[in-house]
């Protein structure tokens, strides 16, 4: 469990509904909510990152790649690991999703997408290297909970209970972003499919209660009949496979309709998404084709393929 003493499952559940019922009161505060856990969330990293580096009993750590490397970055292991990697990424791209409900879009989009991504990146970074540095990595290999584990070497012996506290409050943040911002990803799915239209409708508060509710409703079902690790795997390899079809998208629309207004440039284009297209490619083959990983990642494309019939069956657009 995250913390001692305390059952991960009633844990996950408590702010599953927290959190919801937190988003369902009020938009206002809703938004101060994620603002609030997000600041929370980067402070609490930033601590572990300055007190990793603040140890002074050190692993020896070399970033600088050895000729094993190469072998070892077009392995299954690694196309596996970096599911995990894409997991710990996930959010941000999250402005997209509400793009509805940003000011100045053409603006605050590509602005938000370029300091979430490198904020995420220093953040991931400086508490990896924080990590491996403190921690003897025999300890960390095969293990799920690595954050306990290296609150031991950076904060002494209460290390773990100070750590699980820690990640505790994170999880937080990351439970009320995804909470937040699944809903408004459904009602858009309404607003365009008929068969999903009872999703898109909101309160006189701009509140999607349904959508909102049906979300909390999948997520107790998933904690309450499977583990974190199949959850995780699930959800990633059907965000990783979204993700390939939209990029994929650009270069389609980008041949087919070069026509359209396109106020969002694509760096590097068609060379930057080729490169995301291909190791993206090479990422859902290997969860596919790993036994670890197959079960839940063909779960994932099950879900997918049978969205596939609401589809087709719907009008895209709403009468009237």
């Amino acid at each position: 469990g995250v913390v001692p003493g305390l059952n991960p499952l009633f844990l996950s559940l408590a702010l599953v509904w927290v959190t919801t019922l937190v988003l369902l009161w009020d938009l206002r505060l809703g938004s101060g909510f994620q603002n609030a856990s997000t600041c929370l969330k980067v402070a609490l990293i930033l601590v572990i990152i300055a007190a990793g580096f603040y140890v002074k009993d050190t692993q020896p750590l070399s970033l600088l790649p050895v000729r094993a490397d190469c072998a070892l970055i077009v392995s299954t292991p690694f196309a596996v690991s970096l599911y995990w990697v894409m997991y710990a990424y996930s959010g941000w791209n999250a402005s997209t999703y509400i793009v509805g409900e940003v000011r100045n879009p053409t603006r605050a989009i590509p602005l938000s997408l370029g300091i979430g991504t490198l904020l995420v990146t220093a953040l991931y970074l400086g508490i990896n290297a924080a990590f491996l540095r403190t921690t003897p990595a025999a300890e960390m290999s095969g293990k799920q909970e690595i954050g306990l584990i290296a609150g031991g070497h950076i904060f002494g012996q209460a290390g773990g209970k100070v750590m699980a506290v820690f990640i505790a409050l994170g999880l937080v943040s990351a439970v009320s972003a995804m909470m937040w911002i699944g809903p408004r990803v459904t009602v858009a799915m309404g607003e365009d499919l008929r068969a999903l239209s009872w999703l898109s409708r909101r309160n006189a508060r701009g509140i999607p209660i349904r959508a909102t509710l049906v979300q909390c409703a999948i997520v107790n079902l998933l904690i309450l009949i499977t583990t974190f690790q199949k959850v995780v795997n699930y959800v990633q390899f059907s965000l990783t496979l979204f993700s390939t079809l939209t990029v994929l998208g650009v270069i389609v629309l980008r041949w087919r309709r070069p026509d359209l207004p396109r106020p969002y440039r694509t760096w590097g284009y068609p060379i930057t998404p080729l490169i995301f297209l291909a190791v993206s490619g090479w990422m859902l083959w290997h969860l596919i084709e790993d036994a670890s990983t197959r079960e839940p990642s063909l779960w994932g494309l099950v879900t997918v393929l049978l969205g596939l019939p609401i589809y087709y069956i719907s009008s895209k657009k709403q009468p009237g």
